[in-house]
């Protein structure tokens, strides 16, 4: 059975028409937002997918590896979620995440303006006026989306299998159409396997990339009915056996294989796609490597550690966007670490004359010791944020505002040192060091969704014991 991808312009109909699909054809219909919600473990949100078009593409591009990173992230989410091969998806970038496999059928729906406007008003309770300004603006953000992201016109319709125009023909019509093209189609009969070797693949790479110490970019993996065979360079040969084992792990390897003839057959599987077992596992096994938090020199300025976090995107973020929320201080001419900041220090430090009249704001308190206005709201005005003054004190070193470490753990620490480093200290990310070297961090987030799988998925039954 195929996938079918349906792109659109905003408000087009693509809902509409996949679940008019799905009762023709049966097919499972996967939403944008759930393969966000599948992507979250690998820091993917609709809100940090738009983050940074406003920067100028080569700099956005080498400071994050966004589109490495998002498409990766989708496509070992929408593998996920179409284990068997079979769909329908109605997402942004249907077209590029499928790409290459066979079994895929690509759709581009469009429809007139005034199709477009009445489903905005409806669905978004918009005027007239207000539902053609946000299609404008969401058209053109798409568009700039496209072009960044892949180099593309989306409404090229050379990217697709078929473009349907509703101007003419109802959803209910098209529906018909494209139903009686999937049946028609004589798909080839190893695009199941195809494709169940690619969202295995993909798996891996994600859980390399995200979830893992190594330099995933040294490590070639090729997959072939569920073998995985692993290959790379230095960094490969140095963590052979870390790795090898690492990925026989992962749900769905049934084999691992290196060119030096290692053959690692798995009879037992942990998920490291969703969490670790409840074993007391260590730190190196949750922590985020260095590189994929963001981080800058002890030598950088505010405005830099502000870029750095602004434009990052890491695996967990707030209830659930996914946005780092600190930035890592390392020394300027090595790996030891030597002070961290937060939103909260950043935004301090483009207000200079915050803390320097403790008499002003302790006299404040005495007068207004419960409720009504705090101290911070009388002594900082909101537009001081965005002065000559502000821009000035973003140029000052980030040693002027970092604060030290609370505490640290080593790679091989249990994770049993890291929940309590982090509960002793009221801490929510601990950095992992190697000897003094950093070698990652574990967030607060990790842990508490790892706890949280085990007591949304056993404790129901366990509940269900009780007398």
């Amino acid at each position: 059975m195929p996938i079918i991808s349906i792109s659109q312009s905003s408000y087009s109909g693509s809902q509409e028409l996949a679940e008019a699909l799905q009762k023709r054809l049966g097919f499972k219909v996967v939403r944008l937002q759930d393969a966000l919600e599948a992507a979250k473990r690998y820091g993917i949100s609709e809100q940090d997918m738009f983050r940074g078009l406003d920067m100028p593409a080569n700099f956005f591009e080498r400071f994050t590896r966004r589109k490495e990173r998002y498409i990766l992230a989708m496509q070992a989410a929408l593998g996920k979620l179409m284990g068997d091969g079979s769909g329908i998806y109605c997402g942004l970038a249907g077209q590029f995440i499928f790409q290459g496999l066979c079994g895929v059928f690509k759709v581009r729906l469009v429809a007139p303006m005034d199709y477009r406007v009445q489903a905005t008003m409806q669905n978004l309770r918009l005027s007239q006026e207000d539902a053609v300004q946000f299609i404008n603006d969401a058209d053109q953000r798409r568009s700039k989306w496209g072009q960044q992201m892949f180099g593309v016109d989306l409404n090229n319709p050379d990217l697709y299998d078929l473009v349907v125009n509703l101007e003419h023909m109802s959803l209910d019509t098209a529906a018909d159409m494209i139903t009686g093209i999937i049946k028609r189609t004589d798909f080839p009969e190893d695009c199941q396997r195809q494709f169940q070797d690619f969202a295995l693949e993909k798996r891996v790479r994600a859980a390399l990339r995200f979830n893992s110490p190594f330099i995933s970019e040294g490590i070639e993996i090729s997959v072939r009915d569920g073998a995985i065979t692993l290959s790379g360079g230095r960094s490969f040969e140095e963590d052979r056996a870390d790795i090898i084992d690492f990925v026989s792990r992962i749900k769905g390897v049934e084999k691992v294989i290196t060119p030096t003839g290692d053959v690692v057959s798995v009879d037992s599987l942990l998920d490291i796609d969703t969490g670790l077992s409840t074993r007391d596992t260590t730190a190196r096994d949750v922590m985020l490597p260095p590189d994929s938090y963001p981080h800058c020199r002890l030598s950088c300025t505010i405005r830099d550690a502000i870029v750095a976090l602004s434009a990052s995107a890491v695996k967990l973020e707030d209830g659930h966007m996914m946005l780092p929320r600190y930035v890592l201080v390392l020394e300027d001419d090595g790996d030891e670490l030597r002070g961290i900041v937060s939103r909260r220090e950043l935004l301090k430090g483009l207000i200079p004359h915050f803390q320097e009249d403790k008499k002003t704001a302790d006299h404040i308190r005495k007068l207004v010791p419960f409720g009504g206005q705090t101290p911070s709201d009388l002594l900082i005005r909101w537009t001081s944020l965005f002065t000559p003054a502000a821009l000035e004190a973003s140029t000052r070193s980030i040693a002027s505002i970092m604060v030290p470490i609370r505490g640290t753990v080593q790679v091989g620490d249990s994770l049993s040192t890291v929940i309590s480093m982090m509960l002793h200290h009221r801490v929510d990310l601990v950095p992992v060091l190697d000897g003094q070297r950093v070698a990652g961090v574990v967030l607060m987030t990790n842990i508490f969704d790892i706890v949280a799988q085990y007591v949304m998925e056993h404790g129901g039954a366990a509940h269900g014991k009780r007398p």
